[in-house]
């Protein structure tokens, strides 16, 4: 499992207080978006110690401070190094980077989601309670850029925000992984408030390897599902007479897996005399498909380099991918207004969402030394581009004459970066040089949503001509599907420009402290914003170290938080029951419906984020870290509750849309207060001349509690109906929807041609509120177990089998009534609903 560490410091930050303005008054025009660079930027990237030696506290890193190269042990920040070996092992059931993570990282977080939207396919993920739309992700120290899918679970901790997707990078690329716990948006960008991602791409110019892994679930209920495929690939070529290119990819299919209860309710009408119809006790109710979907992926990544003469460096890099999801939704009776029965093939409508997803990253720029300033300059643009699709549905209101498949809409998101950084060392005649650090940025975005088939969403005014149904009108809409009508199109771009200075220095031989100041400003209602962070380290004795840091920051609204809409069909408790197929729908802020719901202009997040460690290395092959940290995140944006009643019904009529919904919309809900520990521990025995190899054990314990401190008024319009803006459901999502403790034990034994790796990782309770107290659901902790085992028959060719989840675990079950059979188990889960995954791996090393 090899959690390899990282040091204890902790960070801080801050809402626009005295400490940024202090900084900023410092500094005079300083601070901006910058990004993790080369501990050495007139150089090569720099390479960590080779797989088997990552977890050693003599790793180089070059997240959380400029220039001087620093050591995991010596760093001012606690940093996690995850090396790229670790991550090809620990892809398992998925052979994506963010479940790798999440086995490895204790403060990181991902759902895997067993529903139906796409939430399943673009997991959401974070570090240390928050989202990752409060996570920077680094590939090379430069920007990645952000999905274009908006986060639609309720439960999310950035609702409608789109995170950076991970798992569009090869694992098979990647040389190691940098993770900064701590606040960083005065040295990275507005949005580091949680944390740093840097992935560090493989820099080899020659060998590589080739591997593929077959494996599939448990079987459950005497079904076999989720089988899945996995192939990658690597290698390295020389480039000119001292670069490098280097290749990487991987190919992906996973198949369905599906773990429903069968529907209680009737599919077919009544006989006449009111007694069941016979055909009830003989068709098969597990009709309910929202489960893990339907994957086929493809990732291609390069990364290449060539020093020249002079001493420039010219370098570029970047990724291409494909995905392909298939989503089961929940299926629609022939006795509802949903579906023409004419049109049925089966007993019930199982529609299936269709997800086609471009991926693109192409990054370039050139480093060299100048007057002794290193100096990097590039550009980084991203896409993302999604087009959806609804098949084996219907538009009920088109009548006989619906069609069966419809193409919905297209979310596209653009980025576009240039940043030109400088950093150099000054000696002033203190114990070390004074490194100074500053740069320049400017970003440009872009969202925007494209509607597509007018009929998905037309209203046909079919009206039943006869039966049960007889003079009631059609639903609207093509059924499962997330629709976006053509008012609730979005077309958003801004840009962003922000300049940065970061000062390092030894104040003694024992005591180092840095200081980061940043401006940013966004051409958008964002506005403008300082930043800044102290960060203080000091070396009681040999291997035991205290750390600090305090910062603020400031996360502008993504851009599809404040410009996607849509209208979506699925299962929804209500009155503490799931109340089967409603629709619901989540309006703009600066839509004529929002407004008349309440709702105002987003404005930025505003944080403030202290933290304290303690780093001990006291034996050779021992580290421990310790990290305690409180994170104030104001303004923090959330969906409000889910809107309902006569009241409701009104203004969506008065706004030219279906009263028979509900509604929501995103705002600046509420004040958070995050508190937690991290603690990380890793020691490597060696076994020496006996023989045995060595072992090396991990530890990562992550504490974790998110109280609200303060909730926005609830606005006159939906007071004077009796509604609440932000209820106990829509609270519980930030507070008790993720576990609050998480603990990784591993075991790592190396011995003569074997490799042992067996993990043990610890979800502590998580609940599932109500509108209905009564049946709130709470789920107790678990514990899950991975065992890997692997064989070098050759020094060139290796084989493993292994298990994720060997003991096949389960989530506890669902007590919620349920007449459709789509909650078995908890829907929150943190490690899913899906139990074991067994696998077999060989891996065949090129030279």
């Amino acid at each position: 499992m090899s959690i390899s560490k990282f040091t204890a410091a902790t960070t801080v930050r801050g809402r626009r207080s005295a400490i940024s303005f202090a900084i900023a008054s410092l500094f005079g025009s300083v601070s901006a978006a910058s990004f993790a660079q080369e501990a050495n930027p007139g150089s090569l990237p720099l390479q960590v110690a080779a797989a088997d030696d990552v977890a050693n506290i003599e790793t180089i890193v070059v997240t959380g401070t400029r220039g001087n190269a620093r050591t995991v042990a010596d760093s001012p920040v606690p940093i996690d190094v995850i090396g790229g070996e670790q991550l090809e092992k620990l892809g398992g059931s998925s052979g994506a980077l963010k479940d790798a993570l999440e086995q490895l990282a204790p403060s990181f977080v991902t759902n895997t989601r067993g529903n139906a939207t796409w939430g399943t396919v673009s997991k959401p993920a974070g570090l240390r309670g928050l989202s990752g739309a409060h996570v920077l992700v680094l590939v090379n120290g430069k920007r990645r850029h952000n999905s274009a899918l908006p986060t639609m679970a309720a439960d999310s901790q950035a609702i409608n925000a789109n995170p950076v997707d991970l798992d569009f990078i090869p694992v098979s690329a990647i040389d190691h992984i940098e993770i900064l716990r701590d606040g960083a948006a005065a040295q990275y960008g507005s949005d580091a408030i949680a944390g740093v991602i840097n992935v560090i791409l493989k820099s080899n110019s020659s060998g590589g390897s080739v591997s593929t892994t077959l494996g599939q679930r448990y079987k459950f209920q005497d079904r076999q599902d989720g089988e899945t495929v996995l192939a990658t690939g690597n290698y390295g070529f020389k480039f000119g007479d001292t670069g490098y290119f280097n290749l990487a990819a991987d190919a992906r299919k996973q198949n369905w897996t599906l773990r429903v209860n069968p529907a209680t309710e009737a599919f077919y009408y009544p006989l006449e005399d009111g007694s069941p119809d016979p055909r009830e006790a003989e068709v098969d109710k597990r009709k309910f498909r929202g489960g893990t979907p339907k994957i086929k992926s493809f990732n291609l990544s390069f990364n290449a380099a060539l020093p020249l003469d002079n001493g420039i460096t010219p370098y570029v890099f970047g990724s291409f991918g494909r995905r392909d999801g298939e989503l089961g939704q929940s299926y629609r009776r022939a006795t509802t207004a949903n579906v023409i029965p004419e049109l049925l093939t089966d007993v019930v409508l199982t529609p299936t969402t269709y997800l086609n997803e471009l991926d693109y990253q192409l990054a370039s720029g050139v480093k060299g030394q100048v007057s002794e300033w290193n100096w990097d300059l590039s550009t980084t643009y991203g896409r993302n581009r999604v087009d959806l699709y609804e098949k084996n549905s219907v538009n009920a209101s088109l009548g006989p004459d619906s069609p069966s498949n419809f193409a919905t809409f297209t979310p596209i998101f653009d980025q576009l970066t240039t940043n030109l950084d400088f950093t150099r060392g000054f000696d002033i005649g203190w114990s070390s040089p004074l490194q100074v650090s500053f740069g320049f940025e400017h970003r440009y975005e872009s969202f925007q949503t494209i509607v597509r088939d007018p009929l998905s969403y037309a209203n046909g005014g079919y009206v039943f001509p006869g039966g049960p149904l007889a003079g009631q009108p059609a639903a609207i809409g093509a059924q499962a599907a997330v629709l976006v009508l053509p008012e609730d199109a979005a077309d958003l771009d801004r840009q962003n420009v922000a300049t940065y200075v970061d000062l390092g220095l030894n104040l003694t031989s024992k005591w180092y402290a840095a200081v980061a100041g940043r401006y940013e400003n966004y051409n958008d209602s964002a506005g403008d914003t300082w930043s800044g962070k102290l960060t203080s380290r000091y070396d009681f004795a040999p291997g035991i170290a205290l750390r600090g840091t305090v910062s603020n920051g400031f996360r502008a609204p993504s851009l599809s938080q404040t410009g996607f809409a849509s209208g979506s069909q699925g299962p929804f408790i209500v009155n503490g029951q799931i109340a089967g197929v409603t629709t619901s729908r989540n309006a703009r802020p600066d839509s004529a419906l929002g407004q008349a719901l309440g709702a105002t202009e987003l404005k930025p997040e505003k944080s403030l984020n202290t933290s304290i460690g303690l780093s001990l290395q006291l034996l050779k092959d021992l580290s421990i870290d310790i990290d305690a940290y409180h994170i104030l995140l104001d303004d923090r944006i959330a969906r409000t509750t889910t809107l309902r009643g006569s009241g409701i019904s009104q203004i969506l009529s008065d706004n030219g849309l279906d009263p028979n919904q509900a509604v929501s919309y995103n705002t600046n809900a509420i004040d958070t207060r995050t508190r937690g520990v991290d603690v990380v521990a890793s020691y490597l025995q060696r076994f020496g001349a006996s023989g045995w190899g060595t072992l090396r054990y991990n530890l990562g314990f992550n504490y974790n509690k998110t109280t609200i401190e303060n909730i926005k008024d609830t606005p006159e319009q939906l007071a004077d109906l009796g509604l609440s803006l932000f209820d106990r459901v829509a609270q519980s999502y930030l507070t008790v929807a993720l576990p609050r403790t998480k603990t990784l034990v591993g075991l790592d034994w190396q011995i003569a041609d074997f490799d042992v790796n067996l993990r043990g990782t610890r979800y502590g309770a998580v609940s599932q509120l109500t509108d209905n107290p009564a049946s709130d659901q709470h789920y107790g902790a678990k514990w899950l177990a991975d065992l890997d085992v692997a064989y070098a028959i050759t020094p060139s060719f290796t084989v493993a089998v292994g298990a994720n989840n060997l003991f096949d675990t389960y989530p506890d079950r669902s007590t919620i009534a349920d007449v459709i059979g789509s909650q078995r188990y908890a829907t929150n889960s943190p490690f899913g609903a899906t139990g074991g995954f067994y696998y077999a791996r060989a891996v065949w090393y090129l030279e």
